[in-house]
């Protein structure tokens, strides 16, 4: 079966993340089955038997970073930054407006992907796990305390923890 876009990005991701978070937990979860769109997105069991859920989302430093990641927009193009180099020169623009910080914009966006997702119970068995699609391999141990520091937690759905994957899949970060 051919998956689609989204669920060839929700696959690798769910599969990244299981390579880690079973090592790290000592667990032996593996990818069982895409659910309906109102269920959490990714049913995982292990071997033995038991559930765990995750819903997965991206995170993108800066708005429409992921459609030009996707070919969707040329936003971030060679092209784009002369632009805005151009628009720099003339006053009409900071050269900052392109420059991304883990502390500051990339984390911002990263609660504003959370927030949206503490808003629904997903049930039990359930992670949170947000790839991140940055080109900066960020050290998110870093601003995992500030990224918590802003979040309200009193209502969290997510009993397995929300996590962040490395762009590469080579690292995972636990928020909570």
């Amino acid at each position: 079966m051919q998956l689609d876009e989204k669920k060839s990005i929700e696959k690798a991701t769910a599969e990244g993340f299981l390579n880690l978070y079973n090592t790290i937990m000592g667990t032996s979860y593996h990818f069982d089955k895409f659910l309906e769109p109102t269920d959490p997105d990714v049913r995982c069991v292990n071997s033995d038997g038991n559930i765990m859920y995750l819903e997965i989302t991206i995170t993108e430093d800066r708005p429409n970073d992921i459609k030009a990641i996707l070919g969707r927009s040329n936003h971030r193009s060679s092209e784009a930054l002369k632009a805005h180099l151009k628009k720099v020169e003339a006053g009409q623009a900071s050269v900052f407006e392109w420059v991304s910080c883990l502390e500051d914009n990339v984390s911002t966006m990263l609660v504003g992907r959370i927030h949206a997702k503490l808003k629904k119970d997903y049930g039990s068995n359930t992670a949170l796990v947000i790839r991140d699609t940055s080109g900066c391999d960020w050290d998110w141990d870093s601003a995992i305390d500030d990224i918590k520091s802003q979040l309200n937690l009193s209502q969290n759905p997510f009993d397995k923890g929300i996590w962040i994957l490395s762009h590469y899949k080579d690292r995972l970060f636990r928020v909570v």
